[in-house]
């Protein structure tokens, strides 16, 4: 019968150290589980203890029963020494200890080593070792651990009150009280002898009190803390559920931050990619330089929320900043105001973007005290044309991603000075080309006309003196003849600078209007026909280079065609511009006058402009001259 309650006793213990040792490969933060291996070491170094006591009882070879003996008696004292340590243990994870305790620790420090002591001596000089060492191993060890591992799991029961897994600590209290029983029946309760309690509260003295063996109440303890632990051990799996819940509620919170965080840099691209787009629109639709940049300051400002910004060029010689666009919340103008701030002078010259270092401010008279600034350089070719820059008055609001963006909006201001200068050139380059054809065509005709003239007055005053009337007359028609067509080719001269030169009516209407014009001042019946359903979106160096082809094909006209009849048409197709000028002259072969300077200049301006001419004439059946050239993708 003893040796079967020996057996389900060490089975206990064994496995609450096996479940301890399970439990342990799980993580945990819980005060509880950093515990766990001591009392895994103390379940199953006492169950070998009990099992040895088993074997003890039935009858052994002599050598076997010393070596149980021996393995008995050194795994009591360090079962009992783990299972104080993880009492210990369980103590100071709770959290501190009430002040009495504390004290009582104090006061009773001397009493006990002095108990320590006296029971090693009596151990070493005892005849029976063996039996005295169990005897003051349960008194001085088993007693105390049992009753910390008791009053720790109470305590861990007791901060277990506001927990959601409450249920599964409430094993804690039925461990606490098995422990406590623990305690009296293996830590109290001894063989008998005559050392402390042992002449009273023994074996027999339990037995003959409760009739039943000791070994069956330490049996009954071991049974119930081990069932009370491993169910309170459902903490750990109800703590991980916990954590998992915990986990994917993190989770969701994180990835719907994500989500938040990418669906405001959607919408800031967007915003990014649309200001983009619209400023290079209007670059591209020839939109004046001033407006330009004021549209840059201003749609910058909006997105990076600042109080204002700024656009500023070199001077002419290069000694100072000049504002030429400005943009605050109450205004977006053009400025001509130089800048003094040296920040932004420092920026411009180091070529590189800046942010205000923190602590340092200016006054700025248009938004007030500066905070944070981000400055930009604009950058062509290694050359630095100026500088763009946001302002705040709140500190820290500009990052260097917003040092990127804001050379976007630089890049774009720097095409738009580039197209400006480009147009400028352009421009200055067709009014050169004009005077240059004018030239030409004064030498040509109106410069040998009047040479022509100054020889006929002098063949005049020569007839009138010899009286020779009809000679005279004749000679007065011709000099009137020459009078008249250098009169249309000065006209002609004036009606094409002043076409090219026109700034204020559009491409279409320009045209229209010299066309009109030419059947004036020529006789001849034109027709203006539009086929286009949208502005011509030409780029500058192709509008010039159509005004000049049209009007070189109208002076052919003119001089050479002896035509009564003359259309200009325009269309788009293919995502180009057809330009047609027809007559109804006499028409000529064209192989005949490959060599013909008008022809080859109308021919050369429009591969400069990327476009295609072909003539098609032939003896008295017209001449056609048909151009396209590209027109720019909106």
């Amino acid at each position: 019968m003893i040796e079967h309650l020996y057996f389900v006793y060490g089975l206990a213990f064994f496995s609450l150290g096996l479940a301890s040792l399970l439990e342990m490969r799980e993580s945990s933060e819980l005060p509880l589980g950093r515990q766990l291996p001591w009392l895994a070491l103390f379940g199953l170094t006492h169950s070998a203890v009990e099992w040895s006591d088993m074997f003890l009882l039935s009858a052994q070879p002599p050598h076997l029963e010393q070596a149980l003996l021996i393995t008995r008696t050194v795994l009591l004292p360090i079962s009992a020494v783990m299972l104080i340590r993880f009492g210990v243990g369980l103590l100071a994870e709770v959290g501190p200890l009430p002040a009495w305790v504390t004290f009582a620790r104090a006061v009773l420090f001397v009493p006990v080593m002095l108990v320590v002591a006296y029971a090693l001596v009596v151990i070493m000089t005892e005849s029976e070792p063996e039996r005295t060492a169990d005897t003051w191993s349960r008194y001085l060890l088993f007693l105390p651990g049992s009753l910390m591992m008791s009053f720790g799991f109470a305590r861990h029961w007791h901060r277990a009150a506001h927990r959601k897994s409450r249920g599964p600590y409430r094993w804690l209290l039925l461990a606490a009280a098995a422990a406590f029983l623990y305690a009296i029946v293996a830590g109290l309760v001894v063989e008998k002898g005559v050392y402390g309690l042992a002449a009273w509260i023994n074996y027999e003295a339990s037995e003959r009190l409760t009739h039943v063996p000791v070994q069956l109440w330490r049996t009954l303890a071991a049974v119930t803390l081990t069932l009370a632990v491993i169910r309170a051990l459902g903490v750990f799996a109800s703590e991980r559920r916990l954590q998992l819940e915990t986990l994917q509620r993190e989770r969701e919170r994180a990835q719907h931050a994500a989500l938040v965080v990418q669906r405001d840099a959607r919408q800031i691209a967007e915003r990014w990619s649309e200001t983009l787009v619209q400023i290079s629109r209007q670059i591209a639709t020839l939109e004046p330089l001033e407006q330009v940049l004021t549209s840059i300051v201003d749609r910058g400002r909006l997105l990076l929320r600042a109080s204002g910004a700024a656009i500023a060029l070199w001077d002419e010689d290069y000694s100072g900043l000049i504002v030429k666009a400005f943009a605050s919340a109450s205004e977006a103008t053009i400025l001509n105001v130089r800048v003094t701030e040296p920040i932004i002078l420092s920026a411009v010259r180091s070529g590189r973007g800046t942010l205000l270092p923190n602590g340092t401010s200016w006054e700025c008279p248009r938004v007030g005290t500066v905070r944070s600034a981000a400055i930009v350089p604009l950058a062509f070719e290694g050359e630095t044309l100026g500088a763009l820059w946001m302002v705040s008055t709140d500190p820290d609001t500009f990052t260097r991603t917003d040092l990127d963006h804001i050379e976007h909006l630089s890049d774009q201001a720097v095409i738009a000075i580039q197209h400006a200068l480009m147009a400028g050139r352009l421009q200055s380059l067709a009014v050169i080309e004009e005077r240059a054809r004018i030239a030409r065509e004064m030498h040509d005709g109106l410069a040998q006309i009047l040479g022509y003239m100054s020889l006929e007055v002098q063949t005049l005053e020569a007839l009138v003196r010899q009286g020779n009337t009809e000679a005279t007359l004749s000679e007065l028609r011709q000099a009137r003849d020459l009078i008249t067509s250098a009169q249309a080719d000065v006209r002609e001269n004036i009606l094409s600078l002043r076409t090219t030169l026109a700034g204020e009516a559009g491409l279409v209407q320009s045209l229209e209007n010299y066309i009109r014009e030419f059947g004036i001042q020529t006789g001849i019946a034109t027709e203006f026909v539009n086929e286009l359903d949208e502005p011509p979106n030409l780029s500058p160096l192709g509008e010039t280079q159509l005004v000049c082809i049209v009007q070189e094909a109208l002076a052919n006209v003119r001089k050479h065609s002896r035509a009564k009849h003359v259309q200009l048409h325009l269309a788009a197709h293919n995502g180009r511009l057809h330009v047609t000028i027809t007559d109804d002259g006499i028409g000529f072969v064209p192989r005949a006058v490959r060599r013909h300077f008008g022809l080859e200049t109308m021919r050369e301006r429009s591969e400069s402009a990327r476009g295609e001419l072909t003539i098609t004439s032939a003896p008295d059946q017209g001449t056609q001259v048909s151009f396209w050239l590209p027109r720019i993708q909106q």
